[in-house]
């Protein structure tokens, strides 16, 4: 066998470990957004530039503290690499590493506990999946995020855990698992406000599959379920700043839907706008000209355009829809955004990305880069064809099968949504989850598809891992 499970984790291992922690670090440069989570901390960058570099060294300024109006379990996590910068660090500053071990070590966490799931596969397809997982989440599109204060990757690894840990819960029922499924999933609802809805899936997953995946207790999901629900609703109403869903719907309005409209003037009547709008076509909230600070203007224009009013426009008008969709899906395609990998000390030139293990973003921009139509068609076709997968080797599959399907295509269409109708900042850094539900549904089609042409050619008893 080409793979062991403990050679692919010691693989894993050395690529995480000389991607984050070998200079020149890899790492992702701030857009602004660290302080979100940093202020409290009086933590700051030695050398900020945003996006062109990413800074590896962090230093405190008290005089410089500020407790944003956000909330994320990026907190606690930063938290834990602070306490371990204060045992590990000989000069006070903050050393970019630390965070980067924490997100490292949840990520490598999930993939310790879900190389188990591949032990009844054939040697052939074990080792593929080994490759493939090596491959996909190892790359530094996916890396690079580790070493960084984004609100994105608690919601990337408690995604990956709570996905492995219900996998797991299906094919075991261990109580652990089952505590680790409901922790994952309250840690990913309670990441950022963008992906909060994530919650509502996951519980109608645990709710529908009670009898499946714990049937000693099913009182236990009707506390559950409702809980986690309510816990989403909450990130929803206050996790972020109340202006800060209008700044993303200006930028979504006059960056997006506007400048591709085929039809101006019924397109601001739709939205609740007149030509006093115009001038701002083109602007997102945060450029030179663009007057979200003025109070005034920022609270006449979330009077006229809310949440549901942009999502009865992109209900009544399917073509702006499909257009924002499929422009949004094109810079995403891109995969890795216009930041920077590498400090400044590194010597590398402004926004330089790391071409180590960049293999599968590579070959994914060539293929759906600038290409949203061929995006978009490509994650209904996965996910299409691992329900056809599924549903038609049901009998064989753990119970709950079909449902985590389901939810898994509900949660990727529903990032899809979010990340492309609901805002146009750093497009490719906010389709992370998207990109990590789409990525877990091919290599889950790899691994249904490759059993059921190995099973035919040499018949096979074992369930596998869905």
């Amino acid at each position: 066998m080409l793979f062991s499970r403990k050679i692919f984790l010691l693989f894993a291992a050395a690529i995480l470990s000389y991607q984050l922690f070998v200079p020149p670090v890899v790492a992702l440069a701030n857009n602004g957004d660290f302080a979100k989570i940093l202020g409290r901390f009086d933590l700051y960058p030695r050398v900020d530039q945003t996006y062109l570099f990413a800074a590896t060294t962090y230093e405190f300024h008290p005089d410089r503290h500020w407790v944003s109006g956000f909330y994320s379990t990026e907190i606690p996590i930063a938290q834990v690499a602070i306490w371990l910068n204060s045992l590990l660090s000989k000069d006070g500053n903050f050393d970019i590493r630390l965070i980067g071990l924490v997100h490292g070590a949840l990520f490598f966490a999930a993939l310790w506990l879900f190389a188990p799931l591949l032990a009844d596969a054939r040697p052939f397809l074990q080792n593929i999946l080994y490759v493939l997982l090596l491959l996909v989440f190892c790359d530094a599109l996916y890396v690079s995020g580790l070493n960084s204060f984004y609100m994105d990757e608690p919601a990337y690894v408690f995604l990956l855990l709570a996905s492995v840990a219900y996998l797991r819960l299906l094919r075991w029922h261990r109580r652990s698992d089952l505590a680790l499924t409901l922790i994952s999933a309250f840690l990913l609802v309670g990441s950022k406000t963008q992906h909060a809805a994530l919650g509502f899936w996951i519980a109608i997953l645990l709710f529908v599959s009670r009898k499946s995946i714990w049937p000693k207790s099913g009182k236990l999901w009707f506390y559950t379920a409702p809980c986690l629900a309510l816990f989403s609703v909450l990130m929803l109403w206050k996790g972020a700043p109340g202006d800060y869903a209008v700044r993303s719907i200006f930028t979504v309005v006059f960056k997006q839907i506007l400048p591709h409209s085929k039809n101006l003037p019924r397109t601001l009547v739709a939205l609740g706008l007149d030509d006093s709008y115009k001038p701002y076509m083109g602007k997102n909230a945060y450029d030179a000209g663009a007057p979200m600070e003025e109070p005034a203007f920022r609270e006449a224009f979330q009077r006229r355009v809310t949440l549901t009013r942009l999502a009865a426009f992109y209900v009544t008008h399917p073509r702006d829809t499909y257009q924002t969709l499929r422009t949004s899906l094109s810079q995403a395609g891109r995969r890795r955004g216009a930041f920077g990998n590498f400090d400044v000390s590194a010597g590398m030139p402004p926004l330089a990305e790391s071409r180590a293990f960049s293999f599968w973003s590579a070959l994914n921009r060539r293929i759906i880069a600038e290409r949203g139509s061929r995006l978009f068609f490509e994650a209904l076709g996965a996910t299409v064809l691992l329900f056809a997968l599924v549903f038609t080797e049901r009998r064989v599959l753990p119970p709950g099968a079909v449902s985590a399907v389901l939810t898994l295509a509900g949660m990727t269409f529903t990032e899809m949504a979010i990340s492309s109708l609901a805002d146009f900042m750093d497009i490719e850094r906010h389709h992370l989850l998207f990109f990590t539900l789409l990525d877990m549904t091919v290599l889950y089609v790899v691994y249904l598809g490759g059993r059921r042409i190995v099973n035919r050619i040499v018949p096979s008893q074992h369930s596998g891992i869905a």
